[in-house]
């Protein structure tokens, strides 16, 4: 037997004896906040997620923590790219966070890189990458080629991408959602529940897909 039989001789007792799971045309990735699984079923996996808070106190912080409550619940592992080092891990306790790789990055390019490290990895459900504190001079810099990359990347995937910008500039993404309502003094007073009901993310962009939750 050639060397080239005997490699698919292997490849083919190799796929009888680890099966590949099918993957769906698409999934979604539910967030556990009513409002947006209610409208959309959730965050599209295989696909970019861009989320644009306009201003402070608008619950991208708030946003943020449900991600990672929700898949610690699904016990799913979640990348989180910190693009300007800013997460403060002392602000959830330690259990929220035993299933999140936190990357910390020191600049813009180090955060690009990281994003297109991580989302070729199967292990991961969720890759957060908070470019939050970037400034808009740092972003418009970013080619579109890039973001085109990254999304072809991600299709090969069953991974959600969550970029969260301080203003759209993302082209590729899937979904696009702005959190416009900065919450009042006393309203931060409330329990997590009730701040979760009163977040309401409103959808600027979604390019239809056929979706199954999963």
């Amino acid at each position: 037997m050639s060397a080239t039989d005997k490699l698919a001789a292997l490849r083919h007792l190799l796929a009888e004896l680890f099966p590949a799971a099918p993957r769906t045309h698409a999934t979604v990735l539910p967030t556990g906040i009513a409002t947006l699984d209610e409208e959309i079923g959730g965050l599209p996996r295989r696909a970019i997620t861009e989320i644009i808070p306009v201003g402070p106190s608008c619950g991208s912080q708030l946003l943020l923590g449900q991600l990672l409550a929700v898949t610690r619940t699904q016990q799913r592992r979640v990348a989180l790219i910190d693009g300007c080092d800013q997460f403060d891990p002392a602000s959830s306790s330690p259990d929220l966070l035993a299933h999140v790789v936190w990357v910390r990055c020191r600049s813009l390019a180090e955060a690009l890189s990281a994003a297109d490290l991580i989302v070729r990895d199967a292990n991961f459900s969720l890759a957060l990458l908070d470019l939050r504190g970037a400034t808009a001079r740092e972003l418009h810099r970013i080619p579109a080629t890039f973001w085109y990359r990254l999304q072809r990347a991600v299709e090969q995937t069953d991974l959600a991408l969550v970029i969260t910008t301080p203003h759209a500039c993302v082209p590729s993404a899937q979904l696009r959602l702005e959190l416009g309502r900065p919450a009042e003094f006393h309203e931060l007073e409330a329990e997590r529940p009730a701040l979760l009901a009163q977040l309401l993310p409103v959808v600027l962009r979604q390019r239809r897909a056929a979706i199954a939750t999963g």
